[in-house]
């Protein structure tokens, strides 16, 4: 949502109606109208209007004078386009409905609401979930909430809307998909305290239908397992929500919803197409009712069982997964059907391993289709809306194939519709060489250019056959090469967009989450160590000063707890470097964690192991507070007061993986700080738990080395923050400090295993991709000098090239930009180093403890 461009309507209309007196803002996605002398207001009833996009400016006309007569603050989407943007259930889906926002006199909620009510009596607009509707007749809702922005440091760290009750209560005020109001708060129109009880009994819906799980909660409507009561039948029960997601004709999600019925009526008694059972209407919301497919769709598939294997047949066979699905859709397309909409969220694998194709929302049929595409699995022909040809379901079904065999998402990065297909060849070619197995060409034949091509290589699966049929004769095209000069220019180009952005951040509106985070993770704490590395460049020079003073007040009005890499440790190592490297920080150095403090868990990220390592590295200055912090961390972990962090609910099998084994959350931290602890103090009973901890890594690191070399591992496993990349440094460290050659070793045979997964790690950042196992790679490369580990390193520079739009030396790694695509773990500060370290062949990584 760009704010470059000049006032909509929607803003001429405003600062023309808004009253003298007034301020008008305009922001990337608001106006914000604000009194002058208004008293401020930390949270309280306020009032949303709803509204389509279509209908947006004649709202605003109607509206207006009520709010200027008033006199309180209230806020607009700024354009109809950005309207339309949020109430598409993608871009932001606690938003949908919300056109305007209203901050009342807390006096006079009910009665401006229900003025507003009465006259807008009969207008449509979304339903807001996260409030309570004034009255049925008109779109206007109320919720409890903040006024101002207040995040704070909660739980594990993470940055919550708090709002504070007046008998000291705490309560989570950021909006989702239900409403929830604050125990102290009174419902300005019931008088209802507090939220009520839930509902007894189970939820049937449409007179039969019980609820047995919810499967998805969305904006644009739910999606729910439940059991026909007349029957006994397991079926999937899709709701659709009024005027959600409309398109260029207003089409919103109902006639999708219509267009699904139709379609899967023609196409009864399909093998692998679920079977419709009803539809019905709920006041102004509809509901689909088909048959169940089976427990999980391809994306969960390939996460919890790894990926498909490209040998002839077998268990997990890809040509027999192909063969099923290109049967399904020859089906389809005889009924006269085209899918358009073909991608592992729309495959359903059976518990026998039987494949369903699902969502038949835009198929084309009889002469009409609706708009929309998944990114990267429909055609550029698709994404310009042309009319639909059976060459679309061709080209989904090999990039869904190529999802299936690699676990890798089409690249949809920048601007290019036709660039997922050229980067999806390129990754056959690294995946598997100049000459692909088989049933990997013909994947290449059905996503290539040559229409003939795709519908031979589908013939030859539907008819079964496909193990007889010969390699493509087409090329594939050759996969980057990234040489020490580009990896300069890349590491030029990502400082510019680091700068940039960076810069951007300090001018965070106050209400967004990214205005409050200063730690390393995904805050200004992460950006500024990286930047430095970069004091040659005056621009990061003058940042820095800036992001200093940001970081160290985010990270007090947050109340940020002790942490390393979410938390205050992170901030005050960034602090401390920041000075000593001549940058005016705002404020001397905070002490350490007193004894009274409690950690939370022994993790490193907000835990013991993190706090202690950070206390470490900052006690090198001379201050034995510190050091006697790190000290006491280590003895609450060895004694088991400071408890364990738990290593996940379980809920979510991901093959190849063991998170109470990882770096961020599990047992290769708290290895890493007592190995750093014994030696820096040499104290024997640390020695000894660090010595029984490596040896526990070590057992539990080989099954997964195995996984990972095998490829029936899912990418999480060469991971950071749970996989080899940031299990091996710490085996390298136990093999040093312990005098370990197994140890050291084991850690590369950690490496091999990553350098072995890596053309199939489809994400770029630190934490869970590509750059932290270039990391670890550069890292081994360095410590041993070994030439292997330094090629090794640059071809993960090569594959995030791969993963990347824009140009060799000017990569773009985000669909757009937004709180993630900046920060050390997902975004370009994670990026940098290791392009940095490639470019000069050395030097050290943005986080100053390794």
């Amino acid at each position: 949502m760009s704010s470059s461009d000049g006032p909509d309507v929607i803003e001429v209309l405003v600062r023309n109606g808004a009253g003298a007196g007034r301020r008008v803002t305009r922001g990337a996605t608001w106006l914000m109208v604000t009194p002058d002398g208004l008293a401020a207001v930390e949270h309280g009833w306020k009032l949303h209007v709803s509204s389509r996009s279509a209908t947006f400016p004649d709202l605003v006309e109607t509206i207006l004078p009520v709010l200027a007569a008033e006199g309180c603050a209230f806020k607009l989407a700024r354009s109809c386009r950005v309207l339309a943007e949020l109430n598409d259930g993608l871009t932001s889906p606690a938003t949908v409905g919300k056109a305007v926002t209203i901050y009342p006199d807390q006096h006079r909620v009910r009665e401006l609401a229900l003025t507003l009510a009465a006259l807008l009596a009969g207008r449509p607009g979304p339903r807001i979930l996260s409030d309570r509707q004034v009255t049925r007749s008109a779109p206007v809702y109320y919720r409890y909430g903040a006024f101002e922005a207040a995040w704070e440091s909660g739980e594990r760290g993470r940055l919550t809307l708090v709002l504070h009750g007046p008998g000291g209560e705490v309560f989570d005020g950021a909006a989702d998909l239900v409403c929830r109001q604050p125990p102290w708060a009174a419902d300005p129109f019931t008088g209802a305290i507090g939220d009520g009880g839930s509902p007894a009994g189970p939820q049937i819906l449409g007179g039969h239908y019980e609820v047995t799980a919810g499967l998805r909660q969305a904006a644009w409507g739910n999606v729910y397992a439940g059991v026909d009561g007349r029957d006994g039948a397991a079926v999937v029960i899709k709701q659709a929500r009024a005027l959600v997601s409309e398109d260029r004709q207003q089409a919103d999600t109902r006639l999708r919803l219509r267009n699904e019925r139709r379609v899967l009526q023609a196409l009864d008694g399909v093998a692998g197409v679920p079977r419709f059972v009803d539809h019905f209407r709920h006041a102004d919301d509809e509901f689909l009712v088909i048959s169940d497919c089976g427990p999980a769709n391809l994306i969960e598939d390939v996460l919890g069982h790894g990926a498909y294997r490209t040998g002839p047949g077998g268990p997990r066979s890809l040509g027999t997964l192909a063969a099923g699905l290109a049967r399904i859709l020859s089906q389809v397309h005889q009924r006269g059907v085209i899918m358009r909409d073909l991608s592992p969220k729309n495959v359903v694998i059976s518990e026998t391993g039987e494949p369903s194709i699902i969502d038949f929302g835009i198929a084309a049929y009889d002469g009409l289709h609706l708009d929309g595409a998944t990114p990267g699995y429909a055609p550029a022909r698709q994404r310009r809306a042309e009319p639909p040809e059976v060459a679309d379901d061709y080209f989904a079904l090999g990039m869904t194939l190529l999802f299936a065999a690699t676990a890798l998402d089409p690249v949809t990065a920048g601007d290019d519709p036709a660039l997922p297909r050229h980067r999806a060849l390129q990754a056959i070619t690294a995946v598997y060489g100049a000459s692909p197995p088989v049933i990997i060409g013909m994947a290449a034949d059905l996503i290539g250019s040559s229409g003939q091509a795709a519908a031979g290589a589908f013939g030859y699966l539907v008819s079964g056959e496909s193990g007889c049929r010969p390699a493509s004769a087409g090329s594939l095209p050759a996969t980057p090469v990234l040489t020490a000069d580009i990896a300069a220019e890349v590491a030029g180009s990502l400082l510019d967009d680091l700068v940039r952005q960076a810069e951007q951040l300090l001018d965070t509106p106050p209400g967004q989450r990214a205005a409050h985070d200063a730690s390393i993770y995904q805050g200004s704490a992460g950006i500024g160590l990286e930047l430095l590395h970069h004091m040659s460049d005056s621009r990061a020079v003058h940042l820095l000063a800036d992001l200093a003073a940001f970081t160290a007040q985010a990270a007090e009005r947050a109340k940020l707890a002790p942490g390393l890499i979410i938390g205050t440790t992170g901030v005050e190592i960034f602090l401390r470097q920041a000075a000593a490297s001549g940058v005016a920080v705002p404020r001397a150095a905070a002490s350490a964690p007193g004894p009274d403090w409690q950690p939370d868990g022994d993790d490193l990220m907000v835990g013991a192991a993190g706090v202690g390592l950070g206390e470490l590295w900052l006690s090198r200055s001379g201050d034995p507070a510190q050091l006697a912090a790190a000290v006491r961390c280590g003895h609450g972990i060895l004694s088991g007061t400071t408890p364990a962090t738990p290593a996940g609910d379980g809920s979510k099998l991901v093959a190849g993986l063991d998170p109470a084994a990882g770096r961020a959350h599990g047992l290769a931290g708290v290895t890493e700080f007592l190995l750093t602890l014994t030696a820096r103090t040499g104290d024997e009973n640390v020695l000894a738990a660090a010595a029984e901890r490596a040896g526990q890594l070590a057992r539990r690191t080989r099954p997964l080395i195995r996984h990972t070399t095998q490829l029936t591992a899912a990418p999480m496993a060469v991971s950071w923050c749970q996989g080899l990349a940031g299990i091996g440094p710490v085996l390298a460290l136990a093999g040093t400090v312990l005098a370990d050659t197994a140890m050291t070793t084991l850690a590369g045979e950690a490496a091999d295993a990553c350098i072995a997964y890596l053309p199939r790690i489809g994400t770029a950042g630190r934490c869970c991709g590509a750059a932290g196992v270039g990391t670890f790679l550069l890292d081994l490369a360095a410590a041993g000098q070994d030439e292997r580990y330094w090629q090794a390193a640059e071809r993960v520079g090569s594959q995030i090239l791969l993963r990347s739009a824009g140009t060799p030396s000017h990569p773009v790694f985000a669909a757009s930009s937004d709180d993630t695509s900046v920060g050390w773990a997902f975004g370009l500060a994670g990026l940098l180093p290791l392009f940095r370290r490639l470019a000069n062949r050395g030097g050290s990584d943005s986080l100053p403890w390794y």
